[in-house]
Formats: structure tokens, C-alpha cells, sequence
């Protein structure tokens, strides 16, 4: 049996979290959610994801202190910021603290699943056709 790519969402808005886990186990991956960033550190511990989606504002620990630690922690780990928060420079800011992709809130799924896709060398897009069923 494939091992599943692990992903943690991170945001505060719960919404935004449900949207993106079945959007992300549609195309195939294994979610977790976490509505805060020390929530975020304790399940990258446990379960080691390979991706994560990140809110940039959240109570307690901000999205810019979880770039921080998981920077040093967790080298290889691929951060897409998914924000609402519209700052110059702020791709340029993101990248230098570890993130690797910009999504400006509302998320664009495709535009989310292309940057995945990209980064797991795969394209996960035909998972979604099949379940639209034959008309």
C-alpha cells in the first residue's frame, strides 16, 4: 500500500481549515489541522508532514514565529503561507524566513494544488476528474 504526503493546515479560521482538508484529501493527501501555532509544533513533531499550509495572523504563537522554529527544526519541510494580510514585500519576507509559496486569502485551490503538485512531482488533478463522475 502507498504511503500517503502528509499535510498540515494551519489557521485559525476554521472554515478555511475544513475547505482545505477535503479539498487536499480529494486530491489524495493525509491532512491534519491545527488551529494555532503551538498546536502546529506538536503535530509536526508527531506526525512529520511534508507540507504545510500557514496562517500568517493566529493567537498565541504567529504564523512568522512558527516560520522561525520549524525553519531550524524541520529544514526540509515545504511552507506554503496562505494569508490575508496584503504587505509590500511580503513574498520577499516570507522567503527569507523559510517559506517556499504566497497564497493570498480567498485560496485559490488550483493555484494551491499546482504549487503541491510541483513540489511532489506529481499531478493530482486527475483524482479530482474521477470523482466528478461521467456527467
Amino acid at each position: 500500500m502507498k504511503k500517503k504526503i502528509k499535510i498540515l493546515i494551519v489557521d485559525d479560521e476554521s472554515a478555511i481549515c475544513m475547505l482545505l482538508k477535503r479539498y487536499l484529501e480529494k486530491l489524495g493527501f493525509e491532512t491534519f489541522v491545527a488551529s494555532d501555532g503551538e498546536q502546529a509544533l506538536d503535530i509536526l513533531k508527531e506526525e512529520k508532514p511534508a507540507i504545510m499550509t500557514l496562517d500568517i495572523r493566529m493567537p498565541g504563537i504567529n504564523g512568522y514565529e512558527v516560520l522561525q522554529k520549524v525553519k531550524r527544526r524541520y529544514p526540509e519541510l515545504f511552507i506554503i503561507v496562505v494569508t490575508g494580510i496584503d504587505v509590500p514585500n511580503m513574498e520577499e519576507m516570507l522567503e527569507h524566513s523559510g517559506a517556499h509559496a504566497l497564497l493570498q486569502k480567498p485560496i485559490d485551490l488550483e493555484k494551491l494544488s499546482d504549487i503541491i503538485c510541483g513540489f511532489v512531482g506529481i499531478c493530482c488533478k486527475p483524482l479530482l476528474d474521477t470523482e466528478k463522475g461521467d456527467g
